[in-house]
C-alpha cells in the first residue's frame, strides 16, 4: 500500500486478552485505515501465520468506520494519539442440531449443556438430551404451557425440582424426579389468568410468575409435604398424573401488584435476589422489592414489552418490544426514563432476548421475523443476523430463546428447537460503572 500521499496520525494498540498484547508504543497509520487493515496490523505485529480476526474499540465502541471518518464525526484533532482497544471477533454462531415438536414452541431452557426443557402450545413440557433423544413429556396443564424455566442441576438434588413451567391453565407446575420418575411435584395455584412468564432466582431457591391478570406472584422452590392452603381461583385442578398420584397444590409467599395489563415477563436481579423486574402490556418496565411487595421504580417507553433479561455483569435490563425495538434500560437511573441504548434492525415485533453468560455486553434477541440478532452493545449493529437452515422455517415467529453457557437455544412456531454453538472468543471488559 502507498502511504506516502495520504494522510497519518499515531494510534496504540491495546487489549486485555493477555495471549494477543503487543508493544504498548505509538505507530504511526493511514486515517483511511479499517478494521480490516487494523487487524493485518496487528497480526503482523504478533508474528500470526494464521490471520485472527479482530474488531476495534474506540472510547468503548465499536470502529465500523475509517479512522479519519470516526475523528472527523467527533469533531477530533488527528495530531493526538489515539488509542485503539482490540478483541478477537465473535465467530458467527453455528446450528448443530434441530428437534421438532408438532406444535408452536412457546419457550426453551437449558438444564445443562447436555439437558433441555421445552414448553409447547399443545400443553406438553418436553425434556430432551443433547443426542436429540426426547427424555419425557411431561402431561398436567390442561392447556397451553407459556413459559419454562430450569433449575441449576446442583440445586434440583435439593429440592427435587428441576424445571416451573407455567400455563393458560393459570397454574405453574414443578417438575422433578420422585419414584425413579421425572414427574409433577406440585402444582403453584392463585393466578386468575393466563400464566405467562416464569423466572428461578440465582440461589434456585424461589420462583416468580407473571400473569395476563396483571399480577406477579412470588413462590419458594421448595416441595411441600403436604398441600399448601390456595389462595381462591378459576384454576383447574393439574391432571391426574398416570397411577393416579395426586399433585399437591402450593400457594403464593406475595402478590406484586401495579401493572395495568397482562405482565409478558419477568425476571430476578441476579445480583440482588429480592429485586425482580417485570415488563407488560401497559408500556413499562417495573422495578420491585419483593421483600415489601413494593413498586420501587417504574419506567415508561412506547410500545409493549414482551421479553426482558438482567445482566449481572452491566447491571442494565434488556426488553425486546412490539415497535421491533431492543431496549437497553439502567434500572439505576431515578429520572424515570432509564433507557440507555435503542437497537433497531429487527422486522417484527421482538419477544425474547437473553445475555451471554457472564458478558456485559454481548446479547441475543428473536423476533416474529424468523431471525435471531447477536449484539454486542458497544455498537448499533448486530454482529450476526441468524435465520432458519429450512426455507420452510424462513417465514415462521420466533418465540422463545436461552443462552446458556456456548449454547443458544430458539424455537417457535415452526416447532423446531434450534440449538446454535456459540463460539465467542471474547473476554469481556469490566461492568459499566454506576452513573
Amino acid at each position: 500500500m502507498d502511504t506516502a500521499s495520504e494522510a497519518q496520525m499515531q494510534i496504540r494498540l491495546v487489549t486485555k486478552q493477555k495471549k494477543y498484547e503487543v508493544p504498548d508504543t505509538a505507530i504511526v497509520v493511514p486515517q483511511q485505515l479499517q478494521r480490516y487493515g487494523l487487524s493485518e496490523i496487528v497480526n503482523h505485529l504478533l508474528g500470526h501465520e494464521t490471520p485472527v480476526p479482530f474488531d476495534f474499540l474506540a472510547d468503548g465502541q465499536f470502529l465500523r468506520e475509517s479512522i479519519g471518518s470516526y475523528l472527523k464525526e467527533r469533531g477530533q484533532s488527528a495530531e493526538n494519539i489515539l488509542t485503539l482497544e482490540y478483541v478477537e471477533s465473535m465467530l458467527p454462531p453455528t446450528e448443530i442440531a434441530s428437534y421438532s415438536h408438532d406444535d408452536w414452541i412457546s419457550s426453551v431452557a437449558a438444564i445443562s449443556t447436555e439437558r433441555f426443557v421445552v414448553g409447547s402450545y399443545d400443553g406438553v413440557v418436553r425434556v430432551w438430551d443433547a443426542q436429540n433423544n426426547c427424555e419425557s413429556e411431561l402431561r398436567g396443564h390442561s392447556s397451553a404451557v407459556k413459559c419454562v424455566a430450569a433449575v441449576a442441576p446442583v440445586a434440583a438434588k435439593k429440592s427435587r425440582v428441576e424445571a416451573v413451567s407455567g400455563s393458560q391453565d393459570r397454574t405453574a407446575i414443578a417438575w422433578g424426579t420422585k419414584g425413579g420418575k421425572r414427574r409433577a411435584l406440585y402444582a403453584a395455584r392463585g393466578h386468575t389468568d393466563s400464566i405467562e412468564a416464569v423466572a428461578v432466582n440465582a440461589g434456585n431457591t424461589h420462583f416468580v410468575t407473571a400473569s395476563a391478570d396483571s399480577t406477579i406472584r412470588f413462590w419458594s422452590l421448595a416441595t411441600p409435604s403436604h398441600a399448601e392452603t390456595e389462595q381462591p381461583s378459576a384454576a383447574p385442578a393439574v391432571k391426574r398424573q398416570r397411577g393416579g398420584a395426586d399433585v399437591p397444590g402450593k400457594a403464593a409467599i406475595g402478590t406484586l401488584s401495579g401493572h395495568v395489563g397482562a405482565v409478558s415477563s419477568v425476571c430476578f436481579d441476579a445480583s440482588h435476589e429480592e429485586q425482580v423486574f417485570s415488563g407488560g402490556w401497559d408500556h413499562s418496565l417495573r422495578t420491585w422489592d419483593v421483600a415489601s411487595g413494593v413498586n420501587v421504580a417504574t419506567s415508561l417507553c412506547d410500545a409493549v414489552v414482551l421479553g426482558l433479561a438482567h445482566s449481572p455483569a452491566s447491571r442494565l435490563v434488556a426488553t425486546g418490544n412490539t415497535d421491533r425495538c431492543v431496549r437497553l434500560w439502567d434500572p439505576r437511573a431515578n429520572d424515570g426514563s432509564a433507557v440507555s441504548l435503542r437497537l433497531a434492525s429487527h422486522r417484527g415485533p421482538v419477544t425474547s432476548v437473553a445475555w451471554a453468560p457472564g458478558s456485559a455486553h454481548l446479547l441475543a434477541s428473536a423476533s416474529h421475523d424468523s431471525s435471531m440478532k447477536i449484539w454486542d452493545i458497544r455498537s448499533r449493529t448486530p454482529l450476526y443476523t441468524v435465520m432458519p437452515a429450512r426455507d420452510a422455517d424462513k417465514s415462521k415467529k420466533l418465540l422463545a430463546l436461552d443462552w446458556h453457557r456456548s449454547l443458544l437455544l430458539a424455537g417457535g412456531e415452526s416447532g423446531s428447537l434450534r440449538i446454535h454453538s456459540v463460539n465467542s472468543q471474547y473476554e469481556d471488559a469490566p461492568a459499566m460503572p454506576q452513573s
